[in-house]
């Protein structure tokens, strides 16, 4: 199964600019050091190891891994809630 080119580069790019925004969240709970924002940190860190995980299959079919659209959108609700516990912290 070939991948185009343009799949490549949105999922780099999707990866770049989720870990550019997991560091300035980071770099937040760094200064802050209180719960909320380590709720939020937390949230935005799955969401970057989950793009990690899944860039080393673009490059050879020997490297998928074995989750089905359920596992993803698990995944996903497990950072959408701690985003959402640490927007809702107070």
């Amino acid at each position: 199964m070939a991948v185009e080119i343009l799949d490549i580069v949105v999922r780099v790019g999707l990866t770049l600019a989720t870990a550019f925004l997991f560091g300035i969240v980071f770099s937040a709970y760094l200064r802050l050091k209180n719960s909320k924002m380590l709720l939020i940190s937390i949230g935005f860190g799955i969401f970057l190891a989950h793009a990690l995980i899944t860039i080393p299959e673009l490059i050879s079919e020997t490297y998928q891994i074995a989750l089905n659209e359920n596992i993803h959108l698990l995944i996903h609700l497990v950072a959408l809630i701690f985003i959402l516990f640490g927007i809702l912290k107070d």
